[in-house]
């Protein structure tokens, strides 16, 4: 009886837990040149884990160091084939959305198509030379909120965030990663890729 007792005691426990927030990527991407009818300001969420329509996320415009909402998830999942013929994007990037490039992914993205809403729907990016969080970047959960030393705050969970973007070895894009440690808490680091090829 003891050892039942403890079990469901331990289940509850792991019950009540919070789950982890999920980040993730996106980008801001339109229709191959020369399709008709042309479609602009495609969004789409590359996610780690699947999620339902409707699941909302914030963005993280990392010049101004500021996080908006939101991003809403409009779609099911999407594969290559449905980018490529729905969506009419380039190849570039429909891999771009796959994180093809990496050999070494930090997760293989769920992309799904977003829509704009809140106070997203009218933000305007800030406008600085090179700044280019207009054509995608981090997602977080709605509701996140960073300061201005780079600590991402969810819940009750504290996040340090890096960034760091490299050149492709073509030289034909750069990859952005972001990286979130825990703040004041154990676990590994939650790291998210973003290609960006040159089209």
């Amino acid at each position: 009886m003891l050892a039942l007792g403890l079990a469901v005691g331990l289940d509850a426990a792991a019950q009540a837990a919070p789950a982890a927030p999920v980040f993730g990527g996106w980008r801001n991407v339109h229709s191959a040149n020369g399709v008709e009818p042309a479609q602009d300001d495609l969004a789409f969420a590359m996610l780690p884990t699947p999620v339902a329509k409707g699941t909302r996320f914030a963005i993280l415009d990392r010049e101004a160091n500021r996080v908006v909402c939101c991003m809403v998830v409009s779609s099911d999942r999407l594969d290559a084939g449905v980018l490529e013929t729905q969506y009419r994007l380039p190849g570039v990037w429909v891999s771009d959305l796959l994180n093809e490039g990496n050999d070494t992914p930090p997760y293989e993205p769920r992309v799904y198509e977003m829509k704009r809403d809140g106070a997203l729907a009218t933000y305007v990016f800030h406008d600085a030379i090179e700044a280019y969080s207009d054509l995608g970047g981090l997602l977080l959960p709605p509701g996140a909120s960073i300061d201005a030393a780079g600590t991402v705050k969810t819940g009750t969970r504290s996040y340090k965030l890096q960034f760091q973007t490299t050149t492709f070895t073509d030289e034909d894009g750069t990859l952005d990663r972001f990286t979130l440690r825990p703040v004041g808490a154990p676990g590994a680091p939650v790291v998210v890729e973003v290609p960006y090829a040159t089209y």
